[in-house]
């Protein structure tokens, strides 16, 4: 990358690449229908998918140069060696899978909610066999609490959001499956 920035978090990093992921979700909102078709694609969802990633990349650069001492020359991206480091990427990448759940569920794009729950086995994937092996009992301990918040937040925000909107559609004498519908 480049050098570490001179303060934690209000940096030249936040700034370049926070700015850019504004104006990808700004390009996004501006691209509202029938604006969004841009050389046969959806415009909208692709700078939408550009936004999110450039603000995951941001997330993980931002822990990175947290934890890079001052002066060292290049920021290094390491999951070994500094057990705080490691357990804030586990934390961050937990809690930005359940804003992508969130979102998904808030604006319906399904897309969303899976990459959420991606994110989130992934991260469950890392803290356990990663994070976990090096973890004391009573860290081991909240750890798995963590996780476990995190994990009950999101299936609410299931149950709570799609499974009312699931019933409702079922309940709905013109909604049927995909496999029972005719030709249009």
């Amino acid at each position: 990358m480049g050098d570490r920035g001179a303060t934690p978090i209000l940096n030249w990093y936040l700034y370049t690449y926070g700015v850019t992921t504004a104006c990808l979700f700004a390009g996004s909102r501006l691209l509202a229908p029938p604006r969004q078709a841009v050389l046969g694609g959806n415009g909208q969802a692709l700078l939408a998918a550009l936004g999110t990633v450039l603000a995951f990349v941001l997330l993980n650069i931002e822990i990175a140069d947290y934890f890079t001492e001052v002066g060292a020359r290049p920021l290094t991206f390491e999951f070994s060696g500094n057990f705080g480091r490691d357990m804030t990427y586990s934390i961050a990448w937990a809690v930005f899978a359940l804003g992508l759940v969130a979102a998904g569920i808030g604006k319906r794009i399904s897309s969303a909610r899976w990459a959420g729950i991606v994110l989130l086995c992934v991260t469950l994937a890392k803290l356990f066999f990663h994070d976990l092996a090096r973890l004391g009992q009573l860290y081991r301990i909240g750890a798995f609490l963590g996780v476990a918040m995190i994990a009950i937040a999101a299936s609410f925000l299931y149950q709570r959001f799609l499974a009312g909107d699931l019933k409702r559609d079922e309940a709905r004498p013109d909604s049927k499956p995909d496999e029972v519908r005719g030709p249009p």
